[in-house]
Protein backbone atom coordinates (compact mmCIF):
# COMPACT_ATOMS: atom_id res chain seq x y z
CA UNK A 1 0.00 0.00 0.00
CA UNK A 2 1.47 3.59 -0.73
CA UNK A 3 1.56 5.71 2.13
CA UNK A 4 1.26 9.90 2.09
CA UNK A 5 3.57 11.38 4.23
CA UNK A 6 2.03 14.73 5.84
CA UNK A 7 4.11 17.35 4.68
CA UNK A 8 2.15 16.18 1.23
CA UNK A 9 -1.02 14.76 2.57
CA UNK A 10 -2.39 18.62 3.50
CA UNK A 11 -1.45 20.48 1.20
CA UNK A 12 -3.48 23.42 1.36
CA UNK A 13 -5.00 24.97 -1.66
CA UNK A 14 -6.09 28.56 -2.09
CA UNK A 15 -9.47 30.18 -2.74
CA UNK A 16 -10.76 33.78 -3.65
CA UNK A 17 -11.63 35.50 -0.40
CA UNK A 18 -14.54 37.80 -1.87
CA UNK A 19 -17.93 37.40 -1.12
CA UNK A 20 -18.84 33.88 -2.26
CA UNK A 21 -21.41 33.14 0.60
CA UNK A 22 -24.70 34.77 0.89
CA UNK A 23 -27.72 34.60 3.06
CA UNK A 24 -31.04 32.62 2.25
CA UNK A 25 -33.00 33.36 4.84
CA UNK A 26 -36.32 34.21 2.91
CA UNK A 27 -39.04 32.70 4.93
CA UNK A 28 -36.95 32.17 8.22
CA UNK A 29 -38.35 34.01 11.03
CA UNK A 30 -36.78 34.38 14.56
CA UNK A 31 -32.99 33.94 13.87
CA UNK A 32 -32.19 35.24 17.28
CA UNK A 33 -31.00 32.40 18.70
CA UNK A 34 -29.52 31.17 15.41
CA UNK A 35 -30.45 28.42 13.33
CA UNK A 36 -29.44 25.01 12.33
CA UNK A 37 -29.39 22.54 9.09
CA UNK A 38 -31.65 19.19 9.33
CA UNK A 39 -30.16 17.29 6.14
CA UNK A 40 -31.94 16.79 2.63
CA UNK A 41 -34.45 14.50 1.05
CA UNK A 42 -34.00 13.92 -2.40
CA UNK A 43 -36.06 16.90 -3.35
CA UNK A 44 -36.16 19.30 -0.38
CA UNK A 45 -33.22 20.70 2.04
CA UNK A 46 -34.65 21.15 5.96
CA UNK A 47 -34.02 23.96 8.81
CA UNK A 48 -34.64 24.71 11.88
CA UNK A 49 -34.66 28.30 13.90
CA UNK A 50 -33.81 27.57 17.45
CA UNK A 51 -35.79 30.69 18.90
CA UNK A 52 -38.98 29.96 17.74
CA UNK A 53 -38.68 25.75 17.62
CA UNK A 54 -39.77 26.04 14.18
CA UNK A 55 -38.73 23.69 10.95
CA UNK A 56 -38.70 24.71 7.07
CA UNK A 57 -38.12 23.26 4.26
CA UNK A 58 -36.98 24.46 0.63
CA UNK A 59 -37.52 23.28 -2.80
CA UNK A 60 -35.48 26.28 -4.19
CA UNK A 61 -31.79 26.15 -3.50
CA UNK A 62 -33.06 28.30 0.31
CA UNK A 63 -34.22 30.86 -2.18
CA UNK A 64 -36.91 30.62 0.01
CA UNK A 65 -38.20 28.50 2.94
CA UNK A 66 -42.01 27.04 4.37
CA UNK A 67 -42.30 26.62 7.38
CA UNK A 68 -43.75 22.78 8.35
CA UNK A 69 -44.87 21.32 11.28
CA UNK A 70 -42.00 19.34 13.13
CA UNK A 71 -42.90 15.77 13.93
CA UNK A 72 -43.44 17.13 17.53
CA UNK A 73 -45.06 20.00 17.84
CA UNK A 74 -42.22 22.93 19.50
CA UNK A 75 -39.94 20.56 18.96
CA UNK A 76 -36.95 20.98 16.01
CA UNK A 77 -35.52 17.94 15.35
CA UNK A 78 -31.85 17.25 16.31
CA UNK A 79 -30.81 15.92 12.94
CA UNK A 80 -32.14 14.22 9.29
CA UNK A 81 -31.27 11.72 7.28
CA UNK A 82 -33.04 10.39 3.52
CA UNK A 83 -32.62 6.74 2.92
CA UNK A 84 -35.17 4.52 1.23
CA UNK A 85 -37.04 7.07 -0.07
CA UNK A 86 -38.03 8.56 3.33
CA UNK A 87 -36.52 11.73 5.58
CA UNK A 88 -35.56 10.37 9.07
CA UNK A 89 -35.73 12.89 11.92
CA UNK A 90 -33.99 12.25 15.30
CA UNK A 91 -35.30 14.33 18.14
CA UNK A 92 -34.08 15.36 21.77
CA UNK A 93 -37.53 14.00 22.87
CA UNK A 94 -39.45 12.81 25.97
CA UNK A 95 -40.94 10.46 24.56
CA UNK A 96 -40.20 9.39 20.72
CA UNK A 97 -36.94 9.87 19.27
CA UNK A 98 -37.44 9.24 15.38
CA UNK A 99 -39.73 10.28 12.56
CA UNK A 100 -40.07 9.89 9.04
CA UNK A 101 -41.80 11.68 6.18
CA UNK A 102 -42.46 10.16 2.64
CA UNK A 103 -44.04 13.79 2.03
CA UNK A 104 -41.46 16.09 2.87
CA UNK A 105 -42.56 16.34 5.90
CA UNK A 106 -46.32 17.72 5.52
CA UNK A 107 -46.98 14.20 7.63
CA UNK A 108 -44.55 12.37 10.05
CA UNK A 109 -45.04 8.67 10.79
CA UNK A 110 -43.66 7.33 13.72
CA UNK A 111 -41.89 3.72 13.57
CA UNK A 112 -41.74 0.94 16.15
CA UNK A 113 -38.89 0.36 18.43
CA UNK A 114 -37.10 3.09 18.29
CA UNK A 115 -35.04 4.76 20.84
CA UNK A 116 -37.27 6.97 23.43
CA UNK A 117 -36.28 9.87 26.09
CA UNK A 118 -33.16 10.33 24.94
CA UNK A 119 -31.07 12.63 21.65
CA UNK A 120 -30.81 11.05 18.16
CA UNK A 121 -27.50 12.69 17.12
CA UNK A 122 -27.14 11.12 13.93
CA UNK A 123 -28.14 8.16 11.15
CA UNK A 124 -25.82 6.80 8.78
CA UNK A 125 -26.71 3.63 6.44
CA UNK A 126 -24.70 0.90 5.38
CA UNK A 127 -26.02 -2.88 3.79
CA UNK A 128 -29.11 -2.03 3.09
CA UNK A 129 -29.98 -0.73 7.11
CA UNK A 130 -30.17 2.12 8.60
CA UNK A 131 -28.27 2.91 11.81
CA UNK A 132 -29.28 5.87 14.94
CA UNK A 133 -27.44 6.36 17.39
CA UNK A 134 -27.89 8.44 20.72
CA UNK A 135 -26.93 9.97 23.84
CA UNK A 136 -27.69 7.62 26.26
CA UNK A 137 -30.08 4.49 24.67
CA UNK A 138 -26.59 3.79 22.21
CA UNK A 139 -27.16 2.71 18.69
CA UNK A 140 -30.39 1.60 16.97
CA UNK A 141 -30.59 -0.27 13.55
CA UNK A 142 -33.53 -0.75 11.50
CA UNK A 143 -33.38 -3.81 8.75
CA UNK A 144 -36.63 -3.01 6.82
CA UNK A 145 -36.44 0.76 5.40
CA UNK A 146 -36.62 2.38 9.07
CA UNK A 147 -40.35 1.26 9.95
CA UNK A 148 -39.48 -1.06 13.20
CA UNK A 149 -36.20 -0.19 15.34
CA UNK A 150 -34.56 -2.41 17.57
CA UNK A 151 -31.28 -1.75 19.78
CA UNK A 152 -27.77 -3.11 18.45
CA UNK A 153 -25.78 -2.41 21.15
CA UNK A 154 -24.10 -6.09 22.57
CA UNK A 155 -21.00 -5.37 23.30
CA UNK A 156 -21.26 -1.76 23.33
CA UNK A 157 -20.33 -1.01 26.81
CA UNK A 158 -20.86 2.86 26.96
CA UNK A 159 -24.19 3.82 25.10
CA UNK A 160 -23.08 7.89 24.84
CA UNK A 161 -22.24 7.61 20.86
CA UNK A 162 -21.29 10.90 20.20
CA UNK A 163 -20.70 9.78 16.10
CA UNK A 164 -20.77 7.36 13.80
CA UNK A 165 -18.63 6.22 10.34
CA UNK A 166 -18.45 3.12 8.42
CA UNK A 167 -14.95 1.84 6.89
CA UNK A 168 -15.69 -0.78 3.88
CA UNK A 169 -18.17 -3.38 5.58
CA UNK A 170 -17.48 -1.83 9.15
CA UNK A 171 -19.51 0.23 11.31
CA UNK A 172 -17.40 2.74 13.77
CA UNK A 173 -18.89 4.19 16.76
CA UNK A 174 -16.89 7.26 19.12
CA UNK A 175 -18.30 7.30 22.64
CA UNK A 176 -17.86 9.39 25.32
CA UNK A 177 -16.44 7.57 27.68
CA UNK A 178 -15.56 4.42 26.20
CA UNK A 179 -13.32 5.86 23.01
CA UNK A 180 -14.15 3.76 19.51
CA UNK A 181 -15.99 0.77 19.06
CA UNK A 182 -16.17 -1.35 16.06
CA UNK A 183 -18.66 -3.58 14.95
CA UNK A 184 -17.99 -6.53 12.05
CA UNK A 185 -21.25 -7.73 11.25
CA UNK A 186 -23.33 -4.98 10.69
CA UNK A 187 -24.42 -3.97 14.15
CA UNK A 188 -25.01 -7.77 15.60
CA UNK A 189 -22.37 -7.02 17.88
CA UNK A 190 -19.32 -4.48 19.05
CA UNK A 191 -15.81 -4.91 20.12
CA UNK A 192 -13.97 -1.90 22.25
CA UNK A 193 -10.86 -1.00 20.09
CA UNK A 194 -8.92 1.42 21.81
CA UNK A 195 -5.39 0.14 21.45
CA UNK A 196 -2.66 2.97 20.97
CA UNK A 197 -5.28 5.72 22.39
CA UNK A 198 -4.55 7.36 25.53
CA UNK A 199 -6.85 6.38 28.54
CA UNK A 200 -7.34 9.79 29.06
CA UNK A 201 -8.95 10.01 25.69
CA UNK A 202 -11.44 8.19 25.70
CA UNK A 203 -14.29 10.85 25.57
CA UNK A 204 -14.79 11.15 22.13
CA UNK A 205 -15.23 14.35 19.59
CA UNK A 206 -15.56 12.30 16.08
CA UNK A 207 -14.24 9.35 14.06
CA UNK A 208 -13.83 9.71 10.42
CA UNK A 209 -12.05 7.78 7.53
CA UNK A 210 -9.99 9.52 4.67
CA UNK A 211 -9.46 7.22 2.00
CA UNK A 212 -8.07 4.05 3.40
CA UNK A 213 -7.42 5.72 6.89
CA UNK A 214 -9.90 6.28 10.06
CA UNK A 215 -8.81 9.44 12.44
CA UNK A 216 -10.24 10.09 15.96
CA UNK A 217 -10.25 13.15 17.85
CA UNK A 218 -11.28 13.37 21.74
CA UNK A 219 -12.78 15.85 23.83
CA UNK A 220 -9.43 16.67 25.16
CA UNK A 221 -7.71 17.50 22.50
CA UNK A 222 -5.92 13.93 21.76
CA UNK A 223 -5.25 13.02 17.45
CA UNK A 224 -4.85 9.70 16.37
CA UNK A 225 -5.25 7.60 13.65
CA UNK A 226 -5.00 3.94 11.88
CA UNK A 227 -3.84 2.53 8.71
CA UNK A 228 -5.53 -0.81 9.68
CA UNK A 229 -9.46 -0.30 9.75
CA UNK A 230 -9.19 0.92 13.65
CA UNK A 231 -7.38 -2.11 15.17
CA UNK A 232 -4.55 -0.15 16.72
CA UNK A 233 -4.49 3.39 16.62
CA UNK A 234 -1.35 6.21 16.56
CA UNK A 235 -0.90 9.48 17.65
CA UNK A 236 -1.63 12.14 15.27
CA UNK A 237 0.32 15.44 13.90
CA UNK A 238 -2.75 17.17 12.59
CA UNK A 239 -2.24 19.42 9.91
CA UNK A 240 -3.37 22.76 9.79
CA UNK A 241 -6.67 22.66 8.93
CA UNK A 242 -7.89 20.89 12.26
CA UNK A 243 -6.85 24.14 14.15
CA UNK A 244 -7.78 23.82 17.63
CA UNK A 245 -10.71 21.33 16.90
CA UNK A 246 -12.91 20.07 14.63
CA UNK A 247 -16.63 21.34 15.75
CA UNK A 248 -18.12 19.93 11.98
CA UNK A 249 -17.30 17.09 9.53
CA UNK A 250 -19.94 16.52 6.72
CA UNK A 251 -19.08 14.08 3.97
CA UNK A 252 -21.23 13.97 0.63
CA UNK A 253 -19.82 11.61 -1.73
CA UNK A 254 -16.26 11.84 -2.24
CA UNK A 255 -17.08 15.58 -1.17
CA UNK A 256 -15.77 16.15 2.41
CA UNK A 257 -16.14 19.07 4.23
CA UNK A 258 -14.51 20.35 7.75
CA UNK A 259 -15.41 23.14 10.21
CA UNK A 260 -12.58 23.79 12.43
CA UNK A 261 -11.45 26.65 14.82
CA UNK A 262 -8.42 28.93 14.95
CA UNK A 263 -9.02 32.17 17.03
CA UNK A 264 -5.66 33.46 14.52
CA UNK A 265 -4.99 34.91 11.38
CA UNK A 266 -8.01 36.51 11.21
CA UNK A 267 -10.09 33.88 11.59
CA UNK A 268 -12.54 32.04 14.21
CA UNK A 269 -13.45 29.38 12.66
CA UNK A 270 -12.85 28.23 9.12
CA UNK A 271 -14.78 25.88 6.32
CA UNK A 272 -12.39 23.50 4.32
CA UNK A 273 -13.25 21.52 1.52
CA UNK A 274 -11.60 17.99 0.01
CA UNK A 275 -13.18 16.14 -2.44
CA UNK A 276 -9.56 13.63 -2.80
CA UNK A 277 -10.00 12.17 0.71
CA UNK A 278 -7.43 15.05 2.35
CA UNK A 279 -5.23 14.56 -0.02
CA UNK A 280 -5.92 18.06 -0.37
CA UNK A 281 -7.81 20.91 1.21
CA UNK A 282 -9.44 24.11 -0.53
CA UNK A 283 -10.35 26.83 2.46
CA UNK A 284 -13.70 28.03 1.20
CA UNK A 285 -14.52 30.34 4.74
CA UNK A 286 -14.53 33.25 2.16
CA UNK A 287 -16.66 36.00 3.61
CA UNK A 288 -17.95 33.77 6.52
CA UNK A 289 -14.80 35.03 8.34
CA UNK A 290 -16.16 38.17 8.79
CA UNK A 291 -19.68 36.69 10.26
CA UNK A 292 -18.22 35.27 13.36
CA UNK A 293 -18.48 32.08 11.87
CA UNK A 294 -20.10 29.23 14.48
CA UNK A 295 -21.46 26.60 12.23
CA UNK A 296 -24.68 24.11 13.01
CA UNK A 297 -24.76 21.92 10.29
CA UNK A 298 -23.41 21.78 6.36
CA UNK A 299 -25.27 20.45 4.09
CA UNK A 300 -24.41 19.89 0.12
CA UNK A 301 -27.62 19.67 -2.16
CA UNK A 302 -28.48 20.30 -5.93
CA UNK A 303 -24.78 21.27 -6.63
CA UNK A 304 -24.65 24.47 -3.54
CA UNK A 305 -23.42 23.69 0.17
CA UNK A 306 -25.28 25.31 2.93
CA UNK A 307 -24.18 26.25 6.16
CA UNK A 308 -25.88 27.47 9.64
CA UNK A 309 -24.86 30.03 12.15
CA UNK A 310 -25.20 29.11 15.22
CA UNK A 311 -26.80 30.46 18.87
CA UNK A 312 -23.14 31.94 19.18
CA UNK A 313 -23.52 34.35 15.96
CA UNK A 314 -27.37 34.84 16.45
CA UNK A 315 -29.35 36.41 13.78
CA UNK A 316 -27.03 34.80 10.43
CA UNK A 317 -29.18 32.54 9.81
CA UNK A 318 -27.94 30.21 6.51
CA UNK A 319 -25.35 30.98 3.64
CA UNK A 320 -24.77 29.25 0.28
CA UNK A 321 -22.08 29.32 -2.10
CA UNK A 322 -21.58 26.77 -4.98
CA UNK A 323 -20.43 23.35 -3.84
CA UNK A 324 -18.37 23.82 -7.59
CA UNK A 325 -14.83 23.78 -7.00
CA UNK A 326 -13.42 25.36 -10.33
CA UNK A 327 -10.39 24.30 -12.30
CA UNK A 328 -8.48 27.82 -12.58
CA UNK A 329 -8.53 27.49 -8.35
CA UNK A 330 -6.40 24.95 -8.15
CA UNK A 331 -4.61 25.58 -11.38
CA UNK A 332 -3.64 28.85 -9.60
CA UNK A 333 -2.33 26.92 -6.30
CA UNK A 334 0.02 24.95 -8.67
CA UNK A 335 1.44 28.32 -10.42
CA UNK A 336 2.63 29.83 -7.19
CA UNK A 337 4.48 27.34 -5.04
CA UNK A 338 7.72 28.31 -2.54
CA UNK A 339 10.95 27.00 -2.40
CA UNK A 340 13.16 25.20 -0.95
CA UNK A 341 10.71 22.97 1.12
CA UNK A 342 11.77 21.87 3.26
CA UNK A 343 12.97 25.23 4.18
CA UNK A 344 16.63 26.66 4.84
CA UNK A 345 17.50 30.25 5.59
CA UNK A 346 15.47 32.19 2.43
CA UNK A 347 12.35 31.68 1.25
CA UNK A 348 11.22 31.90 -2.83
CA UNK A 349 8.10 32.02 -4.73
CA UNK A 350 7.42 30.98 -8.12
CA UNK A 351 5.13 32.67 -9.51
CA UNK A 352 3.72 32.07 -12.83
CA UNK A 353 0.57 33.02 -12.32
CA UNK A 354 -0.98 36.97 -13.92
CA UNK A 355 -1.38 38.04 -10.64
CA UNK A 356 0.99 39.99 -8.71
CA UNK A 357 1.64 38.82 -4.69
CA UNK A 358 0.05 42.07 -2.46
CA UNK A 359 1.87 39.98 1.14
CA UNK A 360 3.47 37.17 2.49
CA UNK A 361 1.98 36.22 5.82
CA UNK A 362 3.94 33.25 7.58
CA UNK A 363 1.98 31.21 10.76
CA UNK A 364 3.73 28.55 12.72
CA UNK A 365 1.85 25.46 13.27
CA UNK A 366 -0.08 26.43 16.43
CA UNK A 367 -1.39 29.65 14.21
CA UNK A 368 0.71 32.38 15.99
CA UNK A 369 1.34 35.41 13.68
CA UNK A 370 5.89 34.85 13.14
CA UNK A 371 6.14 37.74 10.13
CA UNK A 372 4.59 39.60 7.78
CA UNK A 373 5.48 41.20 4.33
CA UNK A 374 4.12 43.68 2.39
CA UNK A 375 4.70 43.66 -1.29
CA UNK A 376 7.89 41.63 -0.62
CA UNK A 377 10.58 41.21 -2.81
CA UNK A 378 12.41 37.78 -2.41
CA UNK A 379 13.97 36.20 -1.02
CA UNK A 380 12.44 36.78 2.21
CA UNK A 381 15.28 35.56 5.35
CA UNK A 382 13.38 32.54 7.35
CA UNK A 383 17.17 32.07 9.03
CA UNK A 384 16.08 32.85 12.75
CA UNK A 385 13.14 30.69 12.35
CA UNK A 386 13.18 27.42 14.62
CA UNK A 387 12.54 24.63 13.07
CA UNK A 388 9.06 23.43 12.70
CA UNK A 389 5.95 23.37 10.85
CA UNK A 390 4.95 26.67 9.21
CA UNK A 391 1.52 28.06 7.18
CA UNK A 392 1.94 30.24 4.62
CA UNK A 393 -0.71 33.06 3.08
CA UNK A 394 -0.22 34.48 -0.19
CA UNK A 395 -2.18 37.48 -1.28
CA UNK A 396 -2.36 38.21 -4.89
CA UNK A 397 -3.39 41.26 -6.79
CA UNK A 398 -6.95 39.86 -7.77
CA UNK A 399 -7.50 39.10 -3.91
CA UNK A 400 -7.21 35.91 -4.30
CA UNK A 401 -5.35 34.17 -1.33
CA UNK A 402 -3.69 30.99 -0.85
CA UNK A 403 -2.52 28.27 1.61
CA UNK A 404 1.04 26.88 1.47
CA UNK A 405 2.53 24.17 3.93
CA UNK A 406 6.37 24.57 4.78
CA UNK A 407 8.62 22.87 6.90
CA UNK A 408 12.10 23.70 8.34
Amino acid sequence: MKKLYLPTLFLLLGLPVWAQWSPVNNGLTNLTSGAKLLGNSNTHLFSGTLGGQKMYRTNTNGNNWVEIQPPVSGNVPECGHYFNGRYFSGLNASTDCIFYTTDNGTTWNSVSGGPQTTVVRGFLNLSGDVFAYTSSKGIYKSADGGSTWSAANTGLSNLNVAWMETLNSKLLAATIGGGVFISSDNGASWVQSNTGIASGDLNASYVWRMGTSLYYTSQGGGWYSSSNSGTNWTVWAKPAVMGLGVNEIYRNGSNLYLESRHFAGGLRDSVYFSSNEGANWLNITGNLAANNLNASGITEFNNDVFIAYNIMSPNMGIYRRTASVGLNENQLSVLISPYPNPLQDKLFLTNQSPYGIVSVTIYDYQGKLVSTHHHPTFPITTSTLPDGMYLLHITLSDNTVLHKKLVK
